[in-house]
């Protein structure tokens, strides 16, 4: 078995990835590299174990640097990282990237693990969750069975109140989203968020994999969510509905909406996403028929690494 060191995205490693049972759309092409173009000040790195010149497995991870101080991370912004591939090879890569800790510079070594199967002694492990809904039985039993009735009700509200909502056509529908993006990240006072650049890179990039659904209501986009459709899983990465939206319920129709079409195309679960602890979405989750998952953040930081985190979250704005 050897193991090397990329700087660039395979496109080899799209096949590997879609047979790989632990990869998900955060090992595709698609995410790392509309990831690495968003943010420049982010390097991708893979380790790529190959059998005979066969890659067999890998493991993406992306490398920040301040000053000689380097941050490894496998995935930034808690999406899913590790390997994936054959057993034997992704152990082969999990051991590999675990001793980079001990690399010239590296001050900060972290995973998601999204299947909490990652041998970690030594490390710092954060148990996490996210709501995954079963839509495999079809939308009637999801609708009759999983949605409680307050969610019901307030779906036929928002087709009573003239809301409707389609499929995005493009970077048309992209920039009315962005539109609502940028309304809502100054509503809520927020220097967060990502780039606008990323979004237009994963609708340019995704194909089937990507897509946009737009609420529209009056005339006006007043929502949307970007949705990521990989295997038999869908995830709800983002989404978010305008002011001028008010109290017609579109954000509750664009789930049903999408779960729906989902639904049809034959997925099998629907993952809405971490709710960070806050009891209000974690209520609104279950309530669309979500049942936590956990998972967990694994983490190795010297002190030099601890101390960056905290001038990062002391530089936030309140």
């Amino acid at each position: 078995m050897q193991i090397e060191r990329l700087d660039a995205w395979s496109g080899e490693l799209d096949k590997l990835a879609a047979g790989a049972a632990r990869s998900t759309f955060y090992h595709t092409g698609a995410w790392l590299r509309s990831l690495a173009d968003a943010y420049p000040r982010m390097t991708l790195r893979l380790l790529v174990a190959t059998d005979s010149g066969t890659p067999r497995a890998f493991l993406p991870y992306f490398e920040s640097r301040r000053g000689p101080l380097r941050a490894l991370w496998s995935l930034p912004f808690g999406t899913y990282g590790g390997p994936a591939g054959d057993d034997r090879a992704c152990a082969h890569l999990w051991e590999e990237y675990r001793g980079m800790f001990s690399s010239p510079g590296v001050v900060d070594v972290g995973c998601i693990d999204r299947d909490a199967t990652l041998a970690h002694d030594g490390w710092e492990s954060t148990e996490l969750s996210t709501h995954v809904v079963d839509i495999s039985r079809g939308f009637d039993h999801l609708w009759q069975e999983q949605f409680d009735k307050p969610r019901r009700r307030r779906v036929r509200r928002a087709i009573e109140a003239g809301v409707t909502v389609r499929r995005g056509n493009g970077v048309d529908d992209m920039a009315a989203f962005m539109h609502v993006y940028r309304e809502r990240l100054q509503d809520w006072k927020s220097r967060g968020g990502h780039p606008e650049t990323l979004f237009f890179s994963l609708l340019a990039n995704g194909g089937e994999q990507v897509r946009l659904y737009v609420a529209e209501h009056g005339g006006a986009v007043v929502g949307g969510h970007l949705n990521f459709y990989y295997k038999d899983a869908v995830i709800a990465w983002y989404g978010m509905t305008s002011t001028q939206a008010g109290d017609t319920q579109a954000g509750t129709l664009l789930y049903s909406v999408c779960m729906r079409e989902a639904c049809e195309a034959g997925f099998r679960t629907y993952n809405l996403g971490a709710s960070l602890g806050k009891r209000s979405l974690i209520e609104y989750k279950e309530s669309l028929g979500g049942t936590p998952h956990p998972y967990r953040m694994l983490r190795r930081r010297r002190l030099g690494g601890r101390v960056a985190a905290l001038l990062r979250r002391a530089s936030r704005p309140a």
